[in-house]
């Protein structure tokens, strides 16, 4: 995991774009805890919003430094040296898990920094963690669909916006009441969006958690099925 790690940054660190995407987090940062104030100064009204607001950046900011390994992943592409990983002593499978692991970390360290340091919320050490392990299960599946299924960078940019617009498709579901909003429950990031809004509602809370990051295994569980099954016909 180490060598990866090791591997993974230093292909990142060469190419300043996604240099660039490590650090969009913190720049989020300073958005929400120095922006935000001034926003709610001209626009008090949008302080009815603050909790999605907070959870669409935690989404957003988790996810991050898992598309930059993506995209670190497309140039392995690029250059054909996926296929020199999958003869390697270590198995081509265990380097994807520990790569979505390590994803996954990245999106709990940047959703927790989000959460305690933006002054938006709040929130109790409990809940600060329970709403960053939630968050950040979105980050390998936004990391693994454009490293796996896009040909180049420019189509995984593509992969990219559009799996950000799936992100952010919850969101009116929150803003216009009505029964017709729990069809986006079958979108993953609805659940995020869910236990945010019921973060004082122990019940509902752990209902959006739980429920949140079953969905997201789900999801998870097909994708790594899918490219497992790509890798195998390729080979």
């Amino acid at each position: 995991m180490y060598t990866i790690i090791k591997t993974d940054l230093k292909n990142i660190l060469r190419d300043p774009s996604l240099l660039i995407m490590c650090f969009v987090p913190f720049i989020m940062l300073a958005v929400l805890r120095w922006g935000y104030p001034a926003l709610l100064t001209i626009w008090p009204e949008i302080s009815d919003y603050s909790t999605l607001i907070l959870a669409m950046f935690c989404i957003t900011g988790s996810i991050m430094p898992g598309i930059a390994i993506a995209f670190a992943m497309l140039d392995e592409k690029d250059q054909n040296l996926h296929v020199v990983l999958q003869v390697l002593p270590v198995s081509f499978k265990t380097i994807t898990f520990y790569r979505m692991g390590i994803i996954y970390g990245f999106g709990f360290l940047t959703s927790l920094l989000l959460l305690s340091l933006s002054g938006m919320e709040k929130y109790s050490f409990m809940h600060t963690l329970l709403l960053s392990v939630l968050t950040a299960a979105t980050a390998p599946i936004m990391a693994l669909t454009p490293a796996f299924f896009a040909a180049n960078k420019i189509d995984g940019a593509t992969f990219t916006k559009a799996l950000n617009f799936i992100i952010m498709l919850p969101i009116p579901a929150f803003l216009f009441p009505g029964i017709w909003n729990y069809f986006f429950m079958i979108l993953p990031a609805w659940w995020i969006y869910y236990a945010f809004a019921n973060i004082h509602n122990s019940f509902h809370l752990w209902m959006g958690v739980l429920g949140g990051l079953l969905m997201h295994m789900v999801v998870l569980a097909v994708l790594i099925k899918i490219i497992f099954n790509r890798m195998k016909s390729f080979a």
